[in-house]
């Protein structure tokens, strides 16, 4: 895995542990961005089509060992989106969603990615 959850002490091996520990199949990190700012709008684990449980996205206030726990979990699945995007610094719009399986130890992300601004001058 990167060095980012290197830091944060989480293996790509335990994300995907904790997803089975926690009767997952799957994540799904929702994301969205650009012009300078952005980052995930929702994470969901899921067990087939049953939604098992939504993660925080940005904490907030004194957090409990469990709720560290999974800020510690959302920042590792997180982390492709701020891999992929850094500061979301451009001229650019983005939603997608970065999909963790279980099931073959599978990162994917699907992205649709518009740069559509005019830039335009006037000569007198």
């Amino acid at each position: 895995m990167s060095e980012f959850n290197e830091k944060q002490g989480m293996t790509r091996a335990e994300v995907f542990a904790e997803l089975v520990s926690r009767g997952a199949d799957r994540a799904v990190v929702e994301f969205s961005g650009g012009n300078d700012e952005g980052g995930p709008d929702s994470i969901t684990l899921f067990a087939g089509q049953r939604e098992v449980s939504d993660l925080s996205t940005w904490p907030t206030g004194a957090r409990s060992a469990k709720e560290q726990a999974e800020d510690r979990l959302a920042d590792a699945l997180s982390e492709p989106v701020f891999n992929e995007y850094h500061t979301f610094a451009g001229d650019f719009d983005v939603t997608g969603e970065v999909i963790w399986r279980v099931q073959g130890a599978s990162v994917m992300m699907i992205k649709d990615e518009r740069a559509e601004y005019e830039h335009s001058e006037e000569l007198v």
